[in-house]
């Protein structure tokens, strides 16, 4: 009976670690999560901006592109 009352303590010692375990990796998976779509947003606004320069740019022709005037 002894043993059976030292293999369940020793059981729910187990237990309450990988529990304290489980918490933690949630804490982490979470604050992961929130960074990824801060990242995500901030390079969504560059490729906006990017886009942006790239239209304005295009639009606008480039002195070094033109053709000098004797050909």
């Amino acid at each position: 009976m002894n043993d059976e009352t030292e293999r369940i303590k020793h059981l729910e010692m187990q237990l309450a670690h990988l529990q304290r375990q489980y918490d933690v990796l949630n804490d982490v998976v979470t604050e992961q999560s929130m960074l990824l779509d801060r990242v995500n947003k901030r390079i969504s606004k560059w490729e906006q901006e990017v886009d942006r320069i790239k239209n304005v740019t295009d639009s606008e022709s480039h002195p070094l592109d033109e053709k000098p005037p004797h050909y």
